[in-house]
């Protein structure tokens, strides 16, 4: 569990306190804005991350006990003056409070005076909110900002690094399957992967048998996965059916796998130290497709982005490896993953363009951007050529150079942690980052038709591209972990 930490401001009344942003202790990253009543907000709580998401209006919801009785690991931060956690003991059940410092006593005055002339609670903009919101000194107002993607990413990125620097080789899961049915589970893992991935496999071939195979295992599990929301029975998905998907995921991490493909993933994460929490996070990319068509932000596309695609990186990372020559830390290296994933994911939206709008009615890109330049999603969705000649609109042209030149940065930040992993997993990755970066090449070479045409790279220059591969894993890293010139 993330302990995180809550910034407080002194907003009225004093039953309220608005927190700006809950923060990874970690990392620093702050994740959300809401209001909160004091009752929840205690030194004898710890407030894990998944209480910070939105819960909606209504009462807010009681922590589980498991988090009563432990040490404080809340800091606030109040606007004016300082007030320390301990302070923000409910009194409406002891009718005590316990602080700290003489600043916090007189902030908490301070805050008790302010309550008894205000009856309003205020937005973070100054506007009142209606009185059945906050009648009840429970209640729990949905917030302003979600957690953003970049925040999500970041929290199960750092879940992923902790648990590797405490099981590098992996955590002892019993389970069931062993032997010969538990070898078939895997060569069934390898079947479906050569079938549907085809040069993927092949990129496996360079790893060793077991790393080839957990990640069999993994692109299986992502497969299943992908196909509840986009394969043939995806009209008959509910909710609730991703909700079953996800119980099953939970039973494969705790040993008790569903079928033989579960029995592999069990078998995986039992010998690496791959995380839970991606696989969760793609599974809510799943419930996204159920019910999102349209991405107002670029921040909104990205996390779309990272629960499809940078979970796969956070998945698979672990079980590449990492040089052993390498003595950095790891974030650079996952950093350097989840940025193929982006680019990777962007690159395909931005190839599949006409097929997301004709067959899916799906707009996989920034509204605000495509307003930005003069589009709009209609145009889209008939797709963009000039009336009098046919050709592409120019002002699709335009935002086109725009996407495409942000996924080609991100292919680049991606450069920077490929060869600071482990020597057989280098050459099939800097292959899938060069012939996805061929794929925007792409389509500048078809005048940016993305609505009619499918860029893809031929495979005599895919042949090409793999000694080229070969020579940029083949570079060497210093001590310092910097590939050498």
């Amino acid at each position: 569990m993330l302990l995180v930490e809550a910034y407080v401001c002194n907003l009225i009344p004093s039953s309220f306190k608005y927190i700006y942003g809950f923060e990874d202790k970690t990392t620093g990253v702050k994740f959300n804005y809401r209001y909160v009543s004091v009752e929840h907000i205690s030194k004898s709580m710890v407030l894990p991350v998944q209480h910070a998401a939105p819960m909606g209006l209504g009462a807010a919801p009681q922590l589980p006990a498991q988090f009563h009785g432990r040490p404080s690991n809340i800091r606030s931060r109040v606007c004016s003056p300082v007030v320390s956690a301990a302070t923000f003991n409910s009194n409406s059940n002891s009718g005590t409070s316990t602080s700290t410092s003489p600043s916090s006593t007189t902030a908490n005055s301070a805050a008790t005076a302010t309550a008894a002339t205000t009856s309003t609670l205020v937005t973070p903009t100054g506007a009142p909110l209606s009185s059945s919101s906050s009648s009840s000194s429970s209640s729990l107002i949905l917030p302003r900002k979600p957690v953003t993607g970049h925040a999500t990413e970041e929290s199960a990125m750092w879940k992923q690094i902790k648990l590797q620097e405490a099981y590098p080789k992996g955590r002892s899961i019993p389970h069931r399957w062993n032997g010969k049915l538990l070898e078939d589970a895997y060569a069934r893992c390898g079947e479906v992967t050569s079938e549907y991935a085809k040069t993927f496999y092949l990129g496996t071939q360079l790893m060793t048998p077991e790393k080839a195979r957990a990640i069999w295992a993994i692109y299986v599990w992502c497969r299943r996965t992908d196909e509840l929301v986009d394969g043939p029975n995806a009209s008959r998905i509910t909710p609730a059916a991703l909700d079953r998907w996800e119980e099953r995921l939970e039973a494969a991490f705790e040993g008790r796998p569903y079928d033989s493909l579960d029995a592999a993933l069990t078998d995986t994460v039992a010998r690496f130290p791959v995380d839970i929490q991606p696989f969760r996070d793609m599974i809510g990319g799943m419930r996204m497709d159920l019910y999102k068509n349209r991405y107002e932000t670029y921040e909104e596309l990205y996390d779309y982005c990272y629960r499809v695609a940078g979970t796969v990186a956070l998945m698979s990372t672990p079980i590449m490896g990492v040089d052993p020559s390498y003595k950095g830390p790891l974030e650079p290296v996952y950093r350097a993953a989840l940025a193929l994933g982006t680019a990777n994911q962007l690159t395909n939206i931005l190839r599949d363009v006409g097929e997301d709008a004709t067959t899916r009615s799906r707009v996989y890109l920034p509204l605000d951007e495509l307003h930005a330049y003069g589009i709009e999603e209609e145009e889209v969705l008939r797709g963009m050529f000039a009336p009098t000649t046919g050709r592409i609109d120019d002002r699709w042209k335009n935002f086109m150079k725009f996407q495409i030149e942000r996924a080609r940065e991100i292919f680049t930040e991606a450069e920077d942690g490929v060869n600071l992993l482990d020597p057989s997993a280098r050459w099939p990755v800097w292959s899938a980052l060069i012939l996805y970066r061929q794929i925007l090449d792409g389509i500048e070479a078809n005048d940016y038709n993305n609505f009619t045409k499918r860029a893809y790279v031929p495979r005599w220059r895919k042949m090409t591209s793999l000694p080229a591969a070969f020579m940029m894993a083949s570079v060497p890293i210093t001590k310092g972990g910097e590939m050498k010139k």
